[in-house]
């Protein structure tokens, strides 16, 4: 997550889909995955906020709060905290950007991955929101990694006890290797039972849960409220384990 991604079109499902479980009585923890500002015009689209009655009715709160920050010239995730979208959420706003060579790096991952546990410990829910989605190698060293989510440190807040959900994009991976990275943290995680969301505006992005068995029923009706609120931008896939 970048700050200048705030309030951009992808937002605006990302918080409706995690308002939803709020709502619901799950209280939601979130990793910003926080990382620094660059030039490109990645987090640009917002001109959606200009057009309420084509996307306002899919969550009017949401949108409004959206509306009420996305204009800011220095906008952040701190502005998305303080408006209380998210009910009761805890969050990890620590900036992520290991520098030097790679076993600093690598130290440097761990240490601000170890400081999220105790700030998220008690979410249900832990959202983790890297810029690209997941890396497949699990390098902490590897130069850009602070861009993804590493399969270790899902593994580690799901054996936690906590449900998690990750974001992440399609790109430019053919449609055999995307079904395959969707798959990847099932494979690494069989116990864990899965729902994906994909979201078809702006660019295709998914939302990948990995959810305790004790939990699913109950976060199969949340997703299911979703889905049926924002038919067809939000679609369930169907992926077998």
């Amino acid at each position: 997550m970048k700050n200048q991604y705030v309030g951009d079109i992808g937002d605006y499902g990302k918080y409706s889909l995690l308002r939803a479980f709020s709502n619901a009585g799950v209280k939601i923890g979130i990793n910003w995955y926080l990382t620094d500002r660059d030039k490109t015009n990645d987090g640009k689209f917002t001109r959606y906020l200009e057009k309420p009655e084509k996307y306002g009715m899919y969550d009017p709160f949401v949108f409004q709060k959206l509306k009420d920050v996305a204009s800011e010239e220095d906008k952040s995730v701190q502005d998305i905290q303080a408006t209380g979208i998210l009910p009761g959420a805890v969050y990890y706003p620590n900036s992520l950007h290991p520098q030097g060579k790679p076993a600093d790096r690598k130290d440097q991952r761990l240490s601000w991955f170890a400081n999220s546990l105790p700030v998220l410990n008690d979410a249900e829910l832990i959202f983790l929101d890297p810029d690209n989605g997941l890396l497949l190698c699990n390098d902490p060293a590897k130069r850009g990694a602070e861009k993804y989510a590493l399969p270790d440190e899902i593994i580690n807040y799901y054996e936690t006890d906590h449900n998690v959900v990750y974001y992440c994009h399609k790109g430019r991976r053919r449609q055999e290797q995307w079904i395959a990275y969707k798959r990847r943290m099932f494979d690494l995680v069989p116990s864990a039972r899965p729902i994906i969301l994909t979201y078809h505006k702006g660019t295709q992005r998914s939302y990948v849960f990995l959810i305790h068995d004790k939990d699913y029923a109950h976060y199969q009706r949340i997703v299911s409220i979703v889905v049926n609120q924002w038919a067809p931008i939000f679609e369930p896939e169907s992926l077998e384990k």
